[in-house]
């Protein structure tokens, strides 16, 4: 179903897509969180980079994946690393393959690629069999998540999972990164993909195609060159076509969260699903305000970033419903104390404990 939630607050200078795009990025507040990198080898020889915290400790671990070409220093990561890290819950980020380190084999990753999320799936659930978990992928890595859950169906492993600024299709998206000022987004983004282009320089497959490198102007010119014919796809538009997420919602069999500003500037209107489009256990909230991966919230004593504590929240809820009642042991005060919130339907109890967190 979709709907709008009731907790977010946009404040009246900071209801433009674009404002509330690019004020997280200029938060001089640090959100410093303790992680344990490690760099896992992979049976084909190429490796991923998980950054942990608490990977030693218990209860609920929320598995997060970056959109494209973030990285565990991404505001939107470091905020819900903040906030999980209060309450002393536990995460592990999976970086992308290639993304702001190269890996050993010519092929990075995509909007379709979950082999990488399905290693650190089964890895847990080898580790710890009854740990419940949870994933969230923002923008791009939502449409990985997305479609490792209509691949795997009831095997998934994942509890409830989530999705943030969701892009449902991708060819839609390519364009209007083509438009106006989300051009500077796209020029960030191609900058960033042309540098671990170059770094690759030594492969085969790269080295034949380094010579159109700078005549790039979009990523979707990149995603001719590089993204599609290194994936196994004919050209980019066959990419977008295999792998942009709306196609897969019908098939989602965990519960599903998607968090969408109803003003993001790279989603169309049109490509938004139809109620139905969407089971009874995936729900679609739109916010008016929000941006791509803004949500800049509006609070009494300051601004806030309203995803962490929704998210939080909605997991909360499903495991409520799952379990007849939660132990402290597993789910800690705090989490429970929220929860408790929740059950009263208070609308502020999201803001407020985004606010607590900062």
């Amino acid at each position: 179903m979709a709907e709008r939630p009731g907790g977010f607050q946009a404040p009246w200078w900071l209801r433009h897509s674009h404002l509330q795009t690019v004020v997280p990025h200029l938060d001089p507040r640090r959100y410093d969180v303790v992680t344990e990198a490690i760099r896992h080898e992979l049976p084909d020889g190429d490796f991923a980079d998980v950054h942990w915290l608490n990977r030693e400790g218990t209860g609920p671990l929320f598995i997060l994946l970056p959109g494209m070409q973030g990285t565990p220093g991404s505001t939107y990561i470091r905020c819900m690393l903040w906030e999980l890290s209060r309450r002393g819950l536990r995460a592990a980020v999976l970086c992308h393959r290639g993304g702001a380190v190269p890996n050993r084999r010519a092929p990075f990753y995509h909007a379709g690629f979950t082999e990488h999320l399905a290693w650190l799936v089964t890895l847990l659930r080898e580790r710890e069999p009854h740990t419940p978990l949870y994933a969230v992928g923002f923008s791009l890595g939502g449409s990985m998540v997305i479609r490792y859950l209509a691949e795997t169906g009831h095997a998934s492993h994942l509890s409830a999972a989530a999705a943030v600024s969701l892009t449902f299709s991708l060819s839609s998206t390519a364009r209007r990164a083509c438009e106006g000022i989300n051009r500077l987004y796209q020029l960030r983004v191609l900058r960033s993909y042309q540098r671990v282009a170059r770094l690759k320089a030594h492969l085969p497959e790269y080295t034949s195609r380094l010579g159109a490198l700078k005549g790039l102007r979009s990523i979707r010119d990149f995603d001719d060159v590089f993204t599609a014919p290194l994936h196994g796809f004919q050209d980019a538009e066959d990419y977008y076509r295999h792998c942009s997420s709306r196609q897969f919602l019908s098939r989602i069999e965990a519960p599903f969260l998607i968090l969408n500003a109803e003003d993001d500037p790279l989603v169309a209107r049109d490509t938004l699903p139809a109620p139905r489009e969407l089971r009874e256990h995936v729900r679609l909230e739109l916010t008016p305000h929000g941006g791509h991966l803004g949500f800049v919230h509006r609070w009494s004593s300051g601004l806030c970033y309203y995803p962490p504590s929704r998210l939080i929240s909605f997991f909360l809820q499903e495991q409520r419903e799952a379990h007849e009642s939660l132990s402290q042991d597993v789910v800690g005060h705090d989490l429970l104390a929220l929860e408790a919130g929740d059950a009263r339907g208070g609308a502020g109890e999201h803001a407020r404990a985004a606010r607590a967190a900062q």
